[in-house]
């Protein structure tokens, strides 16, 4: 076997710095990385070194411990990530440093293996205490830790071309300079190389498919799924729908009698079980509150282009504590807030997060939005385009006339599937070809007598089926027969009569829509639970959908100037869904329920009061007095211990004095010896304390011969001799304060 394998070797000079530079660049902390390679990279550039010992690698371990769990904590109260466990690994070579610096300043070639084991270490203390002789395994961290850092770099969302470019390019520089490894021949090294690439793509792969499956898992939780763009519903598939008890939203009415719903998002679209949003060419050319919009669609251009067209910013406006307030109406903000009913309203946000809103909002106040603001769309649907933080607190001003929707389109908002509306199939020649065993909602429309009715009575007609003993309410869809999601709805209304809110929502609005009355499906929050303080406690199992119907007639294509558009209607919800679906969700909560409600409300408001803008500044200057304390204490303890790396100078091996733990005993042996003069050699002055103290002088002369050995046999101490060195003098040190108290 080659002798050099046997002993742990170190990375070349240079590729620690250069590995971490590479993630300081794909992770996007440059600076981070350069400090992080200039303090591993210092070893070259000066020859300070310390005898940390056992124990000193181990407080290093404890010290990268420390701040890893530090880093964890700090990640999940900032809120902003649903798996914690990527973004606290992709920290992992800033707070494993102290460890590879403790090795890379080390007199020490190597540390022991169970540095990073308590009960290994427990286990050879006693051993040594037994007198045992105890040789624990010794190795080298750089290379383990290099392999961490790329795991690091690849847990990064960057274009993976260029990660794997720079891993085979520091892979290559790994095996061409290492030690062990640079005798191989060219071939070998070829071989090398292309198993690192193989292995790195498929971990990656295999890293990317963690992350897609945990995200699909924590990111979107069951009974949360809310986009201003699409609502995937349940309808047509099979298997009990499962909400998730966990809060999404709080909201706080400041007056009783309140709304209960509150709105997310609107659609006006139904195709295949989806219900989409699709943007309502604006009438008469100018918006409710006087400004110019251009949502008219124009020919061309892909649907999510119109879709994101058709969000326009609110008008927006400073609070005197930094924060900005959003209005519907500029002249929203010269009104008296006290006009208008107040909520308040706490979640958790991301990106384009549509907000809960009673449906007479309008105005927000209390965002932190550096890049983005808040914006709605023609259908009436809120969402807050790029928050500063991962929870949000904000007030919400309603009453009066409800926030602007775009007036009912006769063909967007009387839409209805041809397959819902007359249930059949395509022959060869695209006809479409009725099936005369089902029914569809044309001939429930004349069946139920809808037809001509005014919005008021269909409602009621509606409510009298819907809320009656023939329809009833279940969160598990029962058998589906032929034709898949293209006619759930008319199977559940002449067949099934069993179902679940999107059920009961989206056929109510294919019935008005066939009886010729504009409406639209939507989706948010029942309020059914309230808090011992007052809130409502939106949970993902008070997920809702119901309907907005529109009271009125139908306005013309050019509305005449000077006329309000709200004098031909308004939209209002309408709840189509039996009440008796609440029997079924229920709030009976277990006891370990409770207890995560009240840790994620703490640890919300935690977060908001930190983000305030008064708070964030004393919040950072509270960590940095803290770190810089910290900081500053290991600076004063290792600038004492400090030593000299021994250089050879013509063959003969030249430096400072090492120092030893028994250099540590000078402070107390100076209370019985008083001062050492200069005269006078180190191990002959302490040894006086044996005169002294006659109890110690045994142990007192194999500390000095530990001394002597350390500090002048060119081999040094062994491991096992370093253990009993540092044990030895703590029981020196023991007996010193002891007979000083005694004394």
């Amino acid at each position: 076997m080659n002798p050099s394998l046997n002993n742990p070797q170190g990375p070349p000079r240079l590729l620690e710095g250069a590995v971490l530079l590479f993630w300081g660049g794909v992770t996007g902390h440059p600076v981070v990385g350069l400090i992080c390679a200039l303090l591993a990279e210092g070893r070259s550039w000066t020859d300070l070194r310390w005898n940390f010992g056992e124990q000193g690698f181990v407080r290093a371990w404890y010290l990268a411990f420390l701040l890893g769990l530090l880093t964890l904590l700090w990640i999940w109260l900032q809120g902003t990530s649903q798996i914690l466990l990527f973004d606290v690994l992709v920290w992992m070579p800033v707070y494993l440093l102290p460890v590879l610096l403790a090795q890379n300043y080390a007199i020490e070639p190597s540390m022991p293996l169970n540095t990073f084991s308590l009960i290994a270490r427990r286990k050879m203390l006693i051993d040594r205490r037994a007198g045992r002789r105890v040789e624990p395994m010794q190795i080298h961290i750089g290379y383990s830790y290099l392999c961490l850092v790329m795991v690091a770099a690849g847990l990064s969302r960057i274009d993976e071309l260029a990660f794997f470019v720079g891993m085979i390019f520091l892979a290559s520089c790994a095996l061409t300079f290492a030690s062990p490894l640079r005798r191989l021949r060219p071939f070998g090294i070829g071989i090398a190389l292309l198993f690192t690439a193989v292995l790195g793509a498929m971990s990656s792969i295999g890293l990317k498919a963690l992350w897609m499956s945990l995200d699909s898992v924590f990111g979107n939780p069951p009974g949360s799924y809310t986009a201003g763009d699409q609502s995937q519903t349940a309808i047509g598939h099979l298997g009990e729908i499962k909400q998730s008890k966990r809060i999404r939203w709080r909201v706080r009415d400041t007056e009783a009698g309140g709304p209960r719903l509150f709105r997310e998002a609107v659609y006006n679209h139904y195709t295949g079980g989806h219900w989409w949003h699709r943007p309502v060419p604006e009438r008469g050319g100018r918006a409710q509150d006087g400004r110019p919009r251009n949502r008219d669609e124009e020919p061309g251009g892909a649907e999510l282009d119109k879709r994101e067209g058709d969000y326009e910013p609110l008008w927006d406006r400073e609070l005197s504590n930094g924060l900005l307030q959003f209005a519907f109406e500029n002249a929203e903000f010269d009104r008296d807030p006290g006009i208008r009913r107040k909520l308040i309203v706490k979640g958790k946000v991301d990106t384009k997060t549509p907000l809960p809103l009673p449906p007479a909002t309008q105005r927000l106040a209390g965002f932190q939005v550096t890049g983005g603001g808040v914006d709605a769309n023609s259908l009436g649907t809120v969402r807050l385009e790029n928050p500063d933080h991962g929870v949000v607190a904000f007030d919400v001003f309603s009453g009066g006339r409800p926030l602007y929707e775009a007036l009912p389109d006769p063909k967007l908002d009387l839409q209805v599937p041809l397959a819902e509306r007359i249930p059949g199939r395509l022959n060869a020649a695209e006809e479409w070809i009725p099936d005369p065993e089902r029914r569809g909602i044309r001939d429930l429309c004349d069946e139920w007598g809808l037809r001509g009715l005014r919005a008021p009575e269909a409602i009621r007609m509606i409510e009298e089926r819907f809320f009656g003993k023939d329809f009833a309410y279940s969160i598990f869809p029962g058998h589906r027969s032929g034709g898949g999601k293209s006619w759930a709805v008319s199977r559940f209304l002449s067949e099934t009569k069993v179902g679940h809110c999107e059920y009961f929502a989206t056929a109510a609005v294919l019935l008005l829509r066939e009886a010729g009355i504009p409406a639209r499906y939507c989706v948010g929050y029942s309020g059914q639970e309230k808090s011992k303080d007052g809130e409502w406690l939106l949970r993902g199992s008070h997920a809702h959908a119901w309907c907005r119907v529109w009271h009125g007639s139908m306005p013309p294509d050019e509305i005449p100037d000077g006329t309000d558009p709200a004098s031909y209607g308004r939209w209002l919800d309408f709840d189509a869904t039996t009440p008796r679906w609440l029997d079924y969700e229920g709030s009976g909560l277990p006891w370990s329920r409770h207890l995560l409600d009240w840790w994620q409300k703490m640890r919300e408001d935690f977060l908001v009061w930190r983000t305030l803008p008064g708070n964030t500044g004393m919040v950072n200057w509270f960590i940095i007095v803290v770190m810089g304390i910290l900081l500053a204490y290991l600076m004063v303890r290792l600038w004492g211990r400090r030593t000299r790396r021994l250089k050879k100078v013509g063959g003969i091996t030249r430096g400072a004095a090492v120092r030893t733990p028994l250099h540590d005993l000078a402070r107390l042996a100076e209370r019985w010896l008083g001062p050492r003069s200069e005269s006078k050699a180190f191990t002959e002055w302490i040894l006086g304390l044996g005169r002294l103290l006659p109890a110690m002088e045994s142990d007192l002369r194999r500390a000095v011969s530990y001394h002597w050995k350390a500090r002048f046999d060119p081999i040094g101490l062994a491991p096992r001799e370093e253990g009993q060195f540092e044990e030895l003098c703590r029981g020196l040190r023991n007996q010193i304060r002891r007979a000083q108290r005694e004394k």
